[in-house]
């Protein structure tokens, strides 16, 4: 349990690094703002790798049983997850996470109407999800961090993007909420998400040691 603790406090920290604009801006202007990212990269994966192998190898102490209706939450809950995750990482969004190139329009916001956020709602439910089942120290600490995590990351991202686009821009943008027309996200999203699941159902016995 010291291990997993340990990660945790690791990874927080490395999640300070892009949160304040001061440290990242300073860190930009001494390696340049390739090899940050480059190095930040790796050095996040590794922490995730870290926290993974930790929580695998944490003891079991129990919080609350795990009733068999509660193995259904997150079977029926991650398909939910895998669209909004892949859709939203894919969509065009200069408000969030997303790598999708095509120019976003507030009018046609697709998923991005959901939520500005569509990732990182993604992740808070998924650790929702996996929170019902495990009612275990190890998984209270690791998926009660994610969750803290992806409630204050929209915060975060919010006052730096409308830092960087200025206020009206990031008005204009963000009043695509509530707006569920066009497609934008959704395509990738359905079909991309789909085969994530499939996927996830079929490699998490392998990487985790249970089967959904």
């Amino acid at each position: 349990m010291i291990e997993l603790i340990a990660a945790i406090l690791v990874f927080i920290l490395t999640h300070i690094i892009p949160a304040y604009g001061k440290l990242r801006q300073g860190l930009i202007d001494r390696l340049g703002k390739r090899l940050y990212l480059v190095l930040y990269s790796i050095l996040s994966w590794s922490v995730i790798i870290w926290l993974g192998f930790a929580f695998i190898a944490a003891p079991y102490i129990e919080l609350w049983g795990q009733p068999v209706w509660s193995r259904w939450v997150p079977f029926l809950g991650m398909p939910i997850v895998c669209i909004l995750f892949v859709g939203g990482f894919l969509a065009a969004n200069p408000l969030s996470l997303a790598i999708g190139n095509s120019e976003f329009d507030p009018e046609q916001p697709g998923i991005i109407g959901l939520s500005r956020h569509p990732v990182m709602m993604a992740v808070a439910l998924w650790a929702l999800l996996h929170l019902i089942p495990n009612g275990d120290v190890a998984s209270v600490l690791m998926f009660g961090l994610l969750m803290a995590l992806s409630f204050y990351g929209p915060y975060a991202l919010d006052k730096r993007k409308r830092q960087n686009l200025g206020e009206a821009e990031w008005q204009r943008l963000a009043a695509s909420k509530g707006k569920l027309s066009g497609s934008n996200g959704w395509v990738p999203g359905l079909f991309g998400g789909a085969a994530f699941y499939l996927l996830l159902l079929w490699g998490h016995e392998w990487a985790f040691g249970i089967s959904p």
